[in-house]
């Protein structure tokens, strides 16, 4: 079993994704897609600096939940 951890930085305690990730995730296109999906969303919201929960606030939403509306 593989684990993908997203963290502002290695020094950040906010986790912005923490998951368990087996090969049937990645069988197909659909599953892998998704994988890959909320991986970027967590990149994005890493690099955007919602490390601190005053930058969270300012933003008002995580990416994932402004794309989510769409």
């Amino acid at each position: 079993m593989a684990r993908i951890i997203v963290t502002p930085d290695e020094q950040s305690d906010l986790v912005l994704l923490d998951e368990h990730v087996y090969p049937i995730h990645l069988e197909n296109k659909l599953s892998s897609l998704q994988v890959i999906e909320r991986l970027a969303w967590a990149v994005d919201d890493a690099e955007a600096g919602s490390g601190s929960e005053g930058n969270r606030a300012i933003r008002g939403q995580s990416t994932r939940d402004r794309r989510s509306t769409r």
